[in-house]
């Protein structure tokens, strides 16, 4: 998915929304809060379609206080649902990495 194709889903979105019971344990096993969703897609970001259960989601790749993360959402109407967060691996990194001209190969161990 571009970015462009992204943006167009995400200037529909009025709000996030997410299981609150799921968003206490990524935040206790990950430390990685969903309400920062909206801060980590305002900036650089990258974007893969992940379907999953016959589900549309889409993975973001973005910075999170200078750490790279992933967040798995679906949108619902004017809402985008939040399902996961977490920590990008060292390979996600990489490919993020390779999409922000600014950075160096160096930045992203």
């Amino acid at each position: 998915m571009s970015l462009d194709e992204f943006e167009s889903l995400f200037a529909q979105v009025r709000s996030f929304d997410w299981d609150p019971v799921k968003r206490a344990k990524t935040f206790e096993e990950r430390g990685i809060y969903f309400d920062d969703a909206p801060h980590v897609f305002a900036g650089p970001i990258l974007t893969r379609r992940s379907d999953r259960k016959g589900e549309v989601r889409y993975m973001v790749f973005g910075f999170l206080a200078d750490v790279e993360v992933v967040y798995v959402c679906t949108f619902r109407a004017t809402i985008c649902w939040i399902m996961s967060a977490r920590r990008a691996r060292r390979d996600e990194r990489k490919k993020y990495h390779a999409h922000l001209p600014h950075r160096s190969a160096q930045d992203q161990e």
